[in-house]
């Protein structure tokens, strides 16, 4: 599946979970388009190249940029 809207957040960019995924803060490390929307994985180590995870995607509309 495909989306003409590119993802909103790029890799290593610093997000912050919203909602139920409060506390999901991180670093970006893959995006994929699944289910009509973008899902992000996000790094949950201060070094966004550690292998460190969260086993699921969180979706484009429960993240926010951190400051």
């Amino acid at each position: 599946m495909h989306s003409d809207k590119p993802p909103r957040f790029s890799e290593l960019n610093k997000v912050r979970g919203l909602g139920k995924f409060a506390g999901c803060d991180g670093y970006v490390i893959a995006s994929l388009f699944r289910d009509g929307r973008w899902v992000y994985k996000i790094s949950i180590s201060e070094d966004p190249r550690k292998p460190e995870s969260y086993d699921n995607w969180v979706p484009e509309e429960s993240l926010e940029l951190a400051k």
